[in-house]
Formats: C-alpha cells, sequence, structure tokens
C-alpha cells in the first residue's frame, strides 16, 4: 500500500512543474520558520523599559560624545613697570590662579622679565593658566607648565646651528639695490656698510664696477631660520682698492673687524654722518655763497637728503652746544677729544634726549636733516676741526682704534689666513 502511494506521489512529482514545486518547498521553509520563533521568549524586560525612561535629559545628553574645547592662545610684549602679576592680570587670569603661580617653586625666573620681551600665555576656559612662556631670545626663555594642582617652572635653551652663506655683488644701480637682488639681506647690507663706513665714504665714493663679497652666517634653531648672524669676512673693491674686514673674537670676549695684518676696521670717526645721501656741496673756502651771492668759505660738507632723515654722531664724545645758532640753524657741536670736534647745522629737530653734557657714542642718533637756519632746501652740513681749524672731512685722515696686541698676534694670523683661504675658494668657485 505505502509502495504504492509513494510511487503514486514520485509519478505527481515528475510530471509537476518545477517552477510550481520551487514555491512550494519555500513556503513550507517560511511556514516551518515562524512556528520555531513564535516559541521563544522575545519580551523586552519592564525593568528595562522603566530604568531607561527614569534617566534624566541631562545625563544622556553627557552621554553623548561633546566637541574638545579648545584653550585660548594670547601673546604680548612687556611694558615699562610690567610685573608678572601685572601681565597676568591684563590677560585676564584670575588672581589666585596668579598667586598659584607666583607662590610656585623657581618663579624667581619670572622676577626679572625685560621690556619688549614676549609672553605667550595658553589659557583655559575659566582663565587659568595652562602654559606660559617668557621668551628671552630666540634661543632661551622660561615656561610654565601645569601638572595637576602644580606648576612646573623651568629654564630652557633651543639647540641653535650656524651654516655659512657666500654673496659676491658688482654694483650697477646701487651697493643696496644690487645687493638685494643678489639675495642678500637688508641687515646684512646695513652692517657691510657699517664695517666699511671707516674707510669708504658711500655717499661720495660708489662707481658702477665697483663689488664686494663676503661670508656670513645664518641661524637656525630646530631647523628653523631664526635670523642672520654676524659677517665673517667681507671684501670690498672701490676705486681700485681692496678693503678686508675679518670679524675675530678677542681674548676679552669682545669680537671686532681687523684687516689681515691685525689693523683695526674700526676708527675713531665715521667717514659720512648721513647714511645713502648724496653730496651738494664739498668743503672749499672759496666759494660763493648761493643765498648771500659773495665769496664765503664753505668750512664743511653739505649731504642734501630728505626731510627727518637721522643724523649720526661720527665718534664718540660730549654734546658740547644744542640749539639755534645764527646761520646754522639749529645746530649740535660735539667734542670728542682736546683735538677734535664736530658740528651738525640746520638740523629740523634733536633726537629726544639730546643736550649740553649728554655723553654720546659713535653712530648713535643726534638729530634729523631740516633746513633751518640759512638754508636753501633739506640737508646736513657737517663740519670737522682739528685743534679748532675747520678741516675737509671727505679727506682728514682719522685715528684708527687698537690693533692686535702683540699677544693674540700669532693666534689672529692662523685664523685669518684660514678664513682668507675660505673666502677665495668660494670667489673661484663662483666665476
Amino acid at each position: 500500500m505505502h509502495t504504492k502511494f509513494l510511487n503514486l506521489l514520485k509519478s505527481i512529482i515528475n510530471h509537476f512543474p518545477k517552477k510550481h514545486i520551487y514555491y512550494i518547498s519555500l513556503g513550507l521553509i517560511i511556514l516551518i520558520s515562524l512556528l520555531v520563533l513564535s516559541e521563544l521568549n522575545l519580551e523586552v524586560p519592564k525593568e528595562g523599559i522603566k530604568e531607561l525612561s527614569e534617566k534624566p535629559l541631562e545625563v544622556l545628553r553627557n552621554e553623548v560624545p561633546q566637541e574638545e574645547i579648545l584653550p585660548v592662545y594670547k601673546e604680548t610684549n612687556i611694558k615699562k613697570n610690567d610685573s608678572l602679576f601685572s601681565i597676568l592680570k591684563r590677560a585676564g587670569v584670575k588672581e589666585s590662579n596668579i598667586f598659584q603661580i607666583i607662590n610656585s617653586e623657581n618663579s624667581k625666573l619670572l622676577t626679572k622679565i625685560k621690556i619688549n620681551k614676549t609672553i605667550k600665555l595658553s589659557l583655559s576656559q575659566d582663565n587659568e593658566v595652562i602654559a606660559l612662556d617668557y621668551v628671552k631670545d630666540f634661543k632661551s626663555g622660561v615656561e610654565v607648565k601645569r601638572k595637576g594642582e602644580a606648576y612646573i617652572i623651568n629654564e630652557y635653551l633651543h639647540k641653535t646651528e650656524k651654516f655659512k652663506v657666500f654673496k659676491e655683488v658688482i654694483i650697477n644701480d646701487s651697493l643696496y639695490l644690487d645687493g638685494l637682488r643678489q639675495g642678500l639681506p637688508d641687515s646684512v647690507i646695513m652692517d657691510l656698510v657699517y664695517i666699511f663706513g671707516w674707510d669708504i665714504d658711500f655717499v661720495h665714493d660708489i662707481r658702477p664696477g665697483d663689488s664686494y663679497s663676503l661670508i656670513y652666517e645664518e641661524v637656525f634653531v630646530d631647523g628653523e631660520k631664526v635670523l642672520n648672524g654676524d659677517i665673517l669676512i667681507a671684501e670690498f673693491s672701490n676705486l681700485n682698492r681692496n678693503h678686508i674686514a675679518i670679524r675675530y673674537q678677542l681674548d676679552s670676549g669682545a669680537s671686532e673687524y681687523f684687516s689681515p695684518q691685525g689693523r683695526n676696521v674700526k676708527k675713531a670717526f665715521l667717514r659720512s654722518p648721513v647714511k645713502f645721501s648724496y653730496i651738494s656741496s664739498k668743503y672749499n673756502l672759496k666759494r660763493r655763497h648761493p643765498i648771500l651771492h659773495k665769496i664765503k668759505a664753505h668750512t664743511g660738507v653739505d649731504y642734501a637728503a630728505q626731510k627727518g632723515t637721522p643724523v649720526r654722531a661720527t665718534g664718540e664724545g660730549i654734546i658740547v652746544h644744542a640749539s639755534m645758532k645764527g646761520g646754522y640753524g639749529n645746530l649740535i657741536e660735539i667734542k670728542h677729544t682736546e683735538d677734535y670736534s664736530t658740528r651738525y647745522a640746520h638740523l629740523e629737530k634733536f633726537h629726544p634726549g639730546i643736550k649740553i653734557g649728554k655723553r654720546v657714542k659713535q653712530a648713535d642718533i643726534v638729530g634729523y636733516v631740516g633746513k633751518t637756519g640759512t638754508a636753501t632746501g633739506y640737508h646736513l652740513h657737517y663740519e670737522f676741526r682739528v685743534n679748532m681749524k675747520h678741516t675737509n672731512p671727505l679727506t682728514v685722515k682719522f685715528p684708527n682704534a687698537n690693533p692686535i696686541k702683540p699677544s693674540e698676534k700669532n693666534k689672529y694670523e692662523f685664523f685669518s689666513r684660514n678664513i682668507l683661504s675660505e673666502l677665495r675658494n668660494y670667489q673661484n668657485l663662483s666665476h
């Protein structure tokens, strides 16, 4: 009986369309799955629902990740009469937090902060100090860091590196513009003018075709350039004469510039009191005066320059006159020694602090170009006197500063030969 039934079922299946068999099988599988799932306990516990519904909204908000609160950064320059307290108070730091820093160990490192230096601050949202950096210079300072409820205060010193740079410039337009075109920084060009300012009148003596070459340093801190350093050696070719200046550190610790033979490049007087102007009238004892229209000795040199151009003391000395004086207009006279004195006339105004009895150093600013007194235009009238007698400032021979001491001569000669050889190697490679 069973055999007949199975044979009949087999015959029906064999003659039944396969598509219908597929759908019937799929339906059976779904039916069986539903029967199995109905036997499982899928109820959510009532206590779980109650716990979720009773959580405060504020707690639920706190469980959502919040955006990170960033510190506030501030930077300030130290002013006259500033203290750490006044600076932090000005930045909005809480007084209690200020006293916490002041009472921390090593806080004495912050008691001698200097004018024009920088303090950098990192503050929290509630105006408390996270970190403080007192920047003494490009390589050193004092840092304050918060650690828990305390502050750690320490000095730091960055790693510095110096790299040598060689430049060679041929003057076509001007020393300054041609130097910039060759990539020389402004500060290095100014240093070059200062170094050779005793031997070369950069207002009067420069000619197209003159040239200069030099090796100077660039200073890096942690791999980043922070400033242009000193000129190590420079050579200036002017009016068919070569001038060489070598920077050398003396046994005293001071650094000065010397010729290869050990002669001090620096002299008691600068050749010119005004940078980058031009001579409008030379020393001439038989000159016809442009206003008075009669022969009147011109006992100095006139430097034409824009109104307000700074005027430098050409040598160290004491101010013996600083007021109006007839045709000179606003006049400053400096006595340098018993033998030497200089005069600066037609000034627009005096530099702040200039008065009789004040001692000035070489290259200090004493006044500004004007046209007070008997003058046809803006210029500086400059006089140089030796033993109370007028002397031509363009040709007078200036006394030198001290040369290399005999006790340092051998060491200097070895040093100068090496660095001069280095300059020559660079020059040969560039040609």
